[in-house]
């Protein structure tokens, strides 16, 4: 399939509201070892659920084929709003793709999540029509720039658009009320949200946890994490000593100089791939050794020598780029912007059909995924032809 294709349509609104609205439902695959911090680039094929014995219908509108509904179809009320069903299965489509995009490749399967996937497109769904509704209350709707800025966006991404209807069934409404997110979401951030002060953001940056060091590992497991030799173990240790001795005895303002120096010569984590460190945060937890010694730290401060289960470590931590900073500053007010939305989440009347409490996620997705198969292998033979 042409991922990009399917990125192309579901980044263009789901990802702003997915990365503020969306719960955790499912614990990440955690990488402890600070040497095996996980890419976010690693995913499993999005289209796996997608099975080969399905036969897709495309005489058949997508919805009808993947759920059996119409894109008119109520499936959700808010606060007495009706919400079709093209929109409410584009959220749930998109949560699918996501999950299968970050947990696949771990053996994660919606036979297994799609009930938390569905619960976690119906927040999602609910947070952007209680944004619209307060943003109404608050009189901060869509400016006409906003709207004619949406709605040029829309008319120059004409294969976006014929994918938004041939592909996932969303009529020109729900279209244009995907492509004016952004409005909303911007609108609604100034209204209700502040720049945070210095200390609002440390305070943010501490109950997160979210911290950058750098640090020395000597190994005492091999690459099995199987103990080593006790006489290996010894000599790492003693190693481990020595290199802290070499840094106890820098000068403030040449510490991180001389920590890299050591750290690229010595450390076995294949620190050349990560020359700046490691910024730790809710992505990515370190062992419990390790995190409390960092979050122990002020900038500037290094460690003793720190023992886990993967060895000896050294820990310098460091302070944040002024750019680092300012994308913190943002996730502060986006954090706002999402407890404030939980709160309208369990203060709102919500309704959910029959048809939606009953639908089988999997089923779905896998009927989804093989009727946007069946549609670009239709068109491969075109495309070929004008690519030739």
């Amino acid at each position: 399939m042409k991922n990009w294709k399917r990125l192309l349509a579901l980044v263009l609104s789901g990802a702003m509201a997915l990365s503020l609205f969306a719960c955790n439902t499912t614990a990440k695959p955690t990488a402890g070892d600070p040497s095996a911090a996980p890419s976010a680039a690693v995913s499993g094929d999005p289209a796996a659920s997608a099975s080969p014995e399905i036969v897709a219908d495309l005489t058949k509108p997508p919805l009808e084929f993947a759920a059996g509904l119409s894109a008119d179809d109520v499936l959700l009320t808010v606060n007495g709003e009706e919400i079709s069903a093209d929109l409410m299965l584009y959220w749930l489509n998109y949560n699918c793709y996501v999950f299968m995009y970050q947990y696949g490749l771990y053996g994660l399967t919606l036979s297994d999540y799609g009930d938390a996937m569905l619960d976690q497109a119906v927040s999602l769904c609910v947070s952007e029509v209680l944004l619209r509704q307060k943003a109404a209350e608050l009189g901060c709707l869509p400016t006409d720039a906003q709207v004619q800025e949406a709605r040029d966006q829309a008319a120059a991404s004409p294969d976006t658009i014929e994918l938004f209807k041939s592909g996932y069934g969303l009529t020109d409404s729900s279209i244009e009320y995907l492509f004016l997110a952004d409005a909303y979401y911007n609108n609604m951030l100034a209204a209700v949200t502040h720049e945070p002060t210095d200390q609002e953001l440390a305070k943010y940056l501490d109950d997160n946890k979210i911290y950058r060091v750098k640090h020395i590992l000597l190994k005492t497991v091999d690459d099995n994490r199987q103990p080593l030799p006790d006489d290996q173990i010894a000599a790492k240790r003693s190693k481990a000593e020595d290199l802290l001795s070499q840094l106890q005895g820098v000068a403030a303002d040449g510490l991180e100089a001389k920590f890299d120096e050591l750290m690229m010569a010595n450390s076995e984590d294949n620190p050349q791939n990560n020359p700046d460190g490691y910024i730790a945060g809710p992505d990515l937890t370190m062992v419990e050794p390790f995190e409390a010694a960092s979050l122990a730290l002020k900038d500037g401060e290094m460690s003793g020598i720190v023992e886990t289960e993967f060895g000896y470590h050294i820990i310098l931590r460091l302070p944040f780029s002024e750019e680092t900073l300012t994308g913190y500053r943002n996730d502060f007010r986006a954090s706002a912007l999402n407890d404030q939305a939980a709160q309208w989440r369990e203060e709102a009347e919500i309704v959910r059909s029959d048809a939606l409490t009953g639908l089988d996620v999997a089923d779905f997705y896998a009927r989804m995924n093989a009727y946007q198969q069946a549609l670009e292998e239709k068109d491969a033979p075109a495309e070929s032809e004008a690519v030739g």
